[in-house]
């Protein structure tokens, strides 16, 4: 069986749930999804598990019993801990932990564990009888050989309606901006203060530059800041009242264009959206030289400073 700790809001989910699948589809293997419930300590960074209300595969099961790695998979957990322990004492998001985790891939795969926080490592069943997957995923290189299955399973059950719905459909260019504030705000988040007013206002141009037609929904967690700070280079901007996550990314994903945050939500609306849609998306994803695996070959990059 291939286990997988879920963790982060609803974009982390998804890159698990992506990670795992796939690993089940080439291994021939049963997946389970643990939700180990980290919101219920206050963690603002995870949220309640949202992934119910997508297409999931029926032969994925999640299992919310927040202890069950502990209890039974006693080698893979220990050696997980050792590895947050590790990377946490040397500062967890102030460097770029890809090398080491690549490095130490082998071996923890034949303990029967894939620890993979940033990048692409390619993971290796092995032959532990139950094999564990703790990380964020965040590449597409972990599902490219099965994107149309993903694609379809991490869509929402019901296609979004509604007057927000038609508003986006009737657009001539309809163009999804996403502006994350919220944990992002906190002094401890520095490395995540990347997409500045003047980012969005470089993109905006750049759209407005190439579809003049366009119409901008600004989705967001502080929609008050948004109508305050944002620049969209004259293109009519509609902002949209906050929902909930599965909902909003569901009208995101009907846009054609798409200026993203450096978030894993914006990236899942884009990829939801198809081939053919259009991305803008911010030069650095981290305000150091820690770096992303989650670029795709055909975005546009706009300036962030």
């Amino acid at each position: 069986m291939i286990y997988a700790e879920l963790a982060g809001g609803l974009g982390n989910q998804m890159f698990i749930y992506a990670f795992a699948r796939a690993l089940g589809l080439r291994c021939g293997e049963g997946v389970t999804l643990l939700d180990r419930q980290d919101w219920r300590d206050g963690a603002p960074a995870h949220t309640v598990c949202a992934l119910e209300a997508l297409n999931l595969a029926p032969e994925v099961r999640i299992l919310a019993q927040p202890g069950f790695a502990k209890e039974h998979l006693k080698r893979q957990n220990a050696a997980k801990a050792l590895m947050i322990k590790y990377e946490q004492r040397q500062g967890l998001m102030a460097r770029d932990w890809h090398s080491w985790e690549r490095r130490c891939a082998p071996v923890l795969n034949l303990l029967g564990l894939h620890f993979a926080t940033d990048g692409y490592t390619p993971a290796h069943r092995g032959p532990a009888r139950d094999f564990l997957a703790w990380g964020y995923f965040q590449s597409e290189a972990y599902f490219a050989g099965f994107a149309p299955t993903i694609r379809a399973e991490l869509r929402a059950r019901q296609a979004p309606t509604g007057t927000w719905a038609e508003k986006i459909r009737a657009a001539g260019y309809p163009v999804a901006l996403h502006l994350r504030r919220g944990d992002y705000c906190k002094p401890e988040n520095e490395i995540l203060q990347v997409c500045t007013p003047a980012y969005y206002a470089r993109a905006a141009a750049a759209v407005a530059a190439e579809h003049p037609e366009a119409t901008v929904f600004v989705f967001s967690d502080d929609i008050d800041w948004a109508k305050a700070n944002l620049d969209t280079a004259g293109l009519p901007a509609v902002f949209m009242p906050r929902g909930d996550a599965v909902g909003d990314m569901n009208l995101m994903a009907l846009c054609r264009g798409f200026i993203l945050s450096n978030s894993t939500y914006s990236w899942w609306a884009q990829y939801l959206a198809g081939e053919d849609r259009r991305v803008w998306a911010p030069d650095r994803w981290y305000a150091h030289t820690k770096q992303t695996a989650l670029y795709q070959p055909d975005w546009q990059l706009i300036e962030t400073r």
